[in-house]
């Protein structure tokens, strides 16, 4: 079931059955029962939606188990079968205070209180975000580590000629911070890059929706080019990526491609989540020139891109089938 989004003018997708009605009756149940029932929270609204519409549908959308993606109608979900699982899918960084899943560092959010709101993991690296929320037992039981979805076999290219440095921007519509700040740090970055002499591809996020005018960078740094070509594509001529705290570091990294993260105190993701969280191998504390200094010796840049390699190994599972089907079929440990 795909709910409407009008962040983004991708298309919908024609497998998916269009929850639009869904999408809006919950929305505006919500917003009736918040001016009816003041000083209820979010979680105790969207139960007392989940039982109206599974009496009013006559139990139609009650299962065994519920799949979400960030977290969307997962307390609704949760509450239209009183035997039912809902899971929410990892689709981007999970970190220890993601707003989606914590209230605060180590507390979970009131939606993760009850057992029956689970969470399905890339690798084990994520599962440590859980460590201090969960006893033991429960960590295992609600928190499972089923793979990575579309994981790649990536070759070693290193030995190829990667002359191009990308930029993996985050700007989308979700926070004003994101797409003010980060835009201002984007140029920062350009002036230090002008002097590289290697051309800089800028890929948009996917929800990119023109929230900023970036028209002039072409004009402005005439070695910088954008890009919508697939990151598979982009990779053998890559010498290393940067972003902010994007979940493309490691994509980079399973092709050996290091990542430099653009951090400042308005905007220290890349700090907060990657090394001190992540534990990211390379290039904490330095700056962009430095790691451009240090590039140029092939053999220690060969070396980081074998270290990087290593880490992204360590964060990341082969997709797990019989876990899954398991999940699905009710039959989990």
């Amino acid at each position: 079931m795909e709910e409407p989004d009008s962040g983004t003018s991708n298309p919908r997708d024609s497998q998916c059955m269009k929850a639009d009605a869904f999408f809006w009756i919950v929305t505006i149940m919500r917003k009736l029962i918040r001016v009816t029932h003041k000083g209820k929270i979010s979680v105790e609204i969207d139960t007392k939606i989940a039982h109206v519409l599974d009496t009013v549908t006559f139990h139609k959308f009650r299962a065994k188990r519920y799949i979400t993606i960030s977290n969307s109608m997962i307390n609704v979900l949760a509450e239209l079968n009183p035997n039912g699982v809902v899971y929410d899918y990892q689709h981007g960084i999970i970190f220890n205070g993601h707003p989606g899943y914590f209230v605060e560092k180590d507390s979970l959010v009131p939606s993760y209180a009850k057992s029956n709101r689970r969470v399905m993991l890339w690798g084990t690296l994520y599962r440590h975000a859980f460590d201090k929320a969960l006893f033991k037992d429960e960590l295992y039981k609600r928190i499972k580590v089923v793979g990575y979805p579309t994981q790649t076999s990536a070759i070693d290219i290193v030995s190829q000629e990667r002359v191009n440095i990308v930029i993996s921007l985050q700007i989308t519509s979700d926070d004003e911070i994101w797409y003010k700040h980060s835009t201002k740090m984007l140029y920062e970055c350009l002036e230090q890059l002008e002097q590289s002499g290697r051309k800089v591809l800028l890929k948009h996020h996917p929800r990119f929706n023109n929230e900023v005018d970036l028209s002039d960078i072409i004009t402005k740094y005439p070695f910088v080019e954008f890009t919508s070509k697939p990151l598979v594509e982009l990779v053998p001529f890559t010498l290393f990526h940067i972003t902010w705290s994007s979940t493309t570091s490691f994509e980079y990294a399973n092709w050996g491609v290091p990542t430099y993260f653009l951090i400042d105190e308005v905007l220290p993701y890349g700090t907060t989540i990657f090394y001190e969280q992540y534990r990211y191998p390379l290039y904490e504390s330095m700056s962009l020139l430095e790691v451009l200094m240090r590039m140029a010796d092939r053999q220690v840049y060969k070396n980081d891109c074998k270290i990087v390699k290593e880490w992204y190994d360590s964060a990341y599972a082969p997709f797990d089938k019989q876990q899954i089907l398991k999940i699905l079929t009710g039959n989990e440990d």
